[in-house]
């Protein structure tokens, strides 16, 4: 009596080539997400502006809004021609735009959400 697996998968070719298939789907969606996609531009700039306010905070001792934001505009003024050629384009992941979103200094960000 014939198992169901020779009814799904008549030769052993068409059952390799539909494990293969699945697991192309299963590889290529897990890259998809987890590989991360081509930073913008706006992106490039958050973690430009991050990195610079927490400097700036931790060189001034102060979180003065004010003040901090003048500078980091300053600051993101005057990267703008490198993060446009280093950062614009390269693979970034979500879970990475999180960290920088929550790190607590500069080195955390290099450290911890880059790696």
């Amino acid at each position: 009596m014939p198992s169901l697996g020779s009814f799904l998968f008549p030769s052993g070719f068409a059952m390799r080539t539909a494990i293969c298939t699945e697991m192309c789907v299963v590889v290529c969606v897990t890259c998809a997400i987890g590989c991360g996609h081509p930073a913008t531009d706006k992106e490039c700039q958050e973690i430009v502006e991050r990195i610079a306010t927490l400097e700036l905070e931790k060189a001034n001792g102060s979180n003065d809004a004010k003040t901090v934001g003048a500078q980091v505009d300053e600051t993101k003024k005057a990267l703008a021609p490198n993060t446009m050629k280093d950062c614009v384009g390269k693979r970034i992941t979500e879970r990475a735009m999180q960290c920088v979103r929550s790190a607590k200094s500069s080195q955390q960000i290099v450290d911890d959400c880059f790696k």
